[in-house]
């Protein structure tokens, strides 16, 4: 199998997709993943982000040889104006059962609410779908997340399971909540 190489721009209306590499990380977006405002919903604020931390996430994305097992796609969400919004993913890819995970963080404040998670969705939706033939895009949130809730909702997918109390947000036990949309669910959305 080989592995589709992620060198694409994906363009939408408002926002557009680019390859996230070492070249992108700034001290503010390693300042995104320590703000304990934008990390709320996010595992990564478990851990201190530095740039060696930072370097040796971006680089999974990246192997020297490609590994089947371990294919996943990493992109940064920019602004027509050219302003990084966040950054996107796909991991867990499986060929053999054709689905995928997709990860998001919109770490700039001030894209909040303006349909940024949306319209990247909707990109990364068009290549998994399209370009990897993939059947099936999963996503997590915590049972508190209402933007991420809200966003699953809007763009057609289905909660299918729940992990009673499975996280602790720092304050008490929490839900997490699993989701996924279909290619025919997404063909007729």
């Amino acid at each position: 199998m080989k592995r589709i190489v992620n060198r694409k721009k994906l363009m939408g209306k408002s926002y557009s997709l680019s390859p996230f590499t070492l070249d992108n990380i700034t001290d503010e977006y390693i300042g995104w993943l320590n703000d304990p405002i934008v990390n709320k919903f996010l595992e990564v604020r478990l851990v201190n982000q530095t740039m060696e931390t930072v370097t040796e996430y971006i680089n999974s994305f990246y192997p020297d040889d490609f590994d089947k097992d371990n294919e996943k796609y990493l992109w940064g969400i920019y602004s027509v104006d050219n302003r990084l919004v966040g950054t996107i993913n796909l991991t867990k890819i499986n060929r053999y059962h054709s689905s995928t995970e997709l990860g998001l963080m919109i770490g700039n404040k001030d894209f909040w609410g303006k349909s940024a998670s949306e319209e990247a969705i909707k990109l990364v939706h068009d290549f998994a779908f399209s370009t990897l033939e993939l059947t099936r895009v999963t996503g997590v949130c915590y049972s508190t997340n209402m933007g991420m809730i809200f966003t699953f909702k809007r763009l057609g997918y289905k909660r299918e399971g729940v992990m009673r109390k499975s996280h602790f947000d720092g304050e008490k036990r929490i839900d997490r909540w699993w989701w996924a949309i279909l290619l025919d669910e997404w063909k007729n959305g």
